[in-house]
């Protein structure tokens, strides 16, 4: 294989559509999908790699179209040189090379803008990022693979697809081609390490495999090169099968698979946190999501500060939670940071109200939560939460908080609703330049429930409210 040879397809591969406009693709539908959330470098590298698989397909498809053109053209069209051997070597190189450049380039990009939008939290997993650009390389090769082998274009979505499927039915790794599989989905941000040093070296060794034996079509030869790939790929891929996350993940609701490590990582009296205090309140992270926790302040503190000093001797600390084995931790005093975080106001009025009913020693009972329509705490609740977000009508919703964990609430305030009376006289209450000293003034009535939303409106020098009707169980 001439060097003038593999420029050419190195130059033409660069051009193709299908891979640079699978790249863009890529890229947007990846970023899309999480600019509403904070990034966490520990699993932003292999959740890429999901995304990559649209470039992975399309580089599998370009590198079939490249090794079998001696088939579909006449050689005198062919503005190449050198024997079929020759321009099969040239061709699955180009492919694998620019399917791995392109990918480089997106996920380069995507972390890059990532970091700057920050705040940045986990630790980066390079080896990760690297896995899942190497395994764009590794579908370029299989295509090569499939062009001198096959003379059918529907090989390559039909292999394209029964790996996609594989993939996703192996996406809390349980089975179905475990790490033998190009890329590994779904990575939650407490989950064990995962073994992307020796799956890129088994990705390594197939791109070495997919290539000699698309060779071997031309010369025997190349058989040898194919099999001496394969004595590496075979262990490295049985070994990251056997390091990789296994019965600890599809046990993770039970229990009975809990290693030594996340134990000590996360669950237990002696689980390490970084903690900052912030008008007189613990917060504390896992040490490398330490960076969030201005964001959690932001959400919690102009609660903590509406309330009388009192009142928040009784909140407890806001102590980071985990994704995965929360079932299994000790320390449930506050979990309301969690190990994923929208930009948005959902997860902010989750924090935020969780502190306000507590400060109100309001306490739903069972799924259906309980109804604070008529009390006067319905006001004063509404009143604290909208220190951090705008109050507004109860109705259901589905907040995320986690990797793939819901909660469901009937209102801002979680399970307790309340109607427009209490709505209306909340906002009233949060236009008013001295809120916090009428409400102080006045917060042991209150906060009693027995006072009335009339009462309430009354000693806050409000309006008289409108008509409220309890709809369900009343609020303790």
């Amino acid at each position: 294989m001439s060097p003038a040879l593999f420029r050419f397809e190195v130059r033409r591969s660069l051009r193709n559509p299908l891979l640079w406009g699978a790249a863009l693709l890529c890229f947007g539908l990846r970023l899309h999908a999480t600019w509403g959330w904070l990034p966490d470098m520990s699993v932003e590298p292999a959740s890429t790699g999901g995304a990559l698989l649209i470039l992975a397909a399309a580089a599998m498809m370009a590198a079939y179209l490249a090794v079998s053109r001696d088939r579909r053209m006449a050689e005198s069209l062919l503005a190449t040189t050198g024997d079929a051997t020759a321009r099969t070597a040239a061709a699955t190189g180009a492919a694998a090379l620019t399917g791995i450049a392109y990918a480089t380039a997106v996920m380069a990009a995507y972390l890059a803008i990532r970091w700057y939008t920050g705040p940045v939290a986990g630790v980066f997993a390079l080896w990760d990022a690297v896995d899942a650009i190497i395994a764009v390389g590794a579908a370029a090769a299989l295509g090569a693979l499939l062009g001198r082998w096959t003379p059918w274009l529907v090989a390559v979505p039909t292999a394209a697809f029964t790996l996609g499927a594989l993939i996703y039915f192996n996406g809390n790794q349980g089975g179905y081609g475990g790490w033998f599989l190009p890329i590994v989905l779904f990575h939650g941000p407490d989950w064990p390490a995962r073994p992307s040093g020796l799956h890129t070296l088994y990705l390594m060794a197939a791109i070495v495999a997919c290539s000699c034996a698309a060779l071997a079509r031309h010369s025997s030869r190349w058989l040898v090169a194919a099999v001496a790939a394969l004595a590496v790929m075979v262990p490295a891929g049985a070994a990251a099968t056997a390091a990789g996350p296994g019965d600890e993940m599809a046990n993770r609701y039970t229990g009975r698979s809990l290693t030594p490590q996340i134990r000590e990582r996360y669950i237990g009296p002696d689980v390490r946190r970084s903690c900052e205090t912030h008008s007189g309140l613990d917060y504390c992270a896992y040490p490398a999501y330490a960076a969030w926790i201005p964001v959690w302040v932001s959400a919690l503190d102009p609660v903590v500060r509406a309330l009388p000093p009192a009142a928040r001797a009784d909140l407890p600390p806001v102590l980071q939670g985990t994704d995965s084995w929360f079932l299994y931790q000790d320390d449930h005093a506050s979990r309301g940071a969690t190990m994923v975080w929208s930009r948005g106001n959902e997860q902010r009025a989750a924090l935020a109200a969780d502190a306000v009913r507590r400060a109100l020693a309001i306490r739903p009972a069972g799924r259906d939560g309980c109804d604070l329509s008529g009390q006067g705490r319905a006001l004063v609740a509404l009143w604290l939460l909208g220190q951090s977000v705008a109050p507004r009508l109860a109705s259901y919703a589905e907040v995320q908080v986690g990797s793939s964990v819901f909660l469901t609430v009937r209102s801002p305030l979680g399970n307790v609703v309340y109607g427009p009376a209490e709505l209306e006289l909340a906002r009233r209450l949060l236009a008013v330049g001295d809120g916090r000293e009428r409400v102080w003034a006045h917060w042991d009535v209150l906060t009693d429930p027995r006072t009335s939303l009339s009462r309430a409106a009354e000693l806050l020098g409000l309006p008289a409210p409108g008509e409220s009707v309890v709809r369900g169980e009343r609020c303790a």
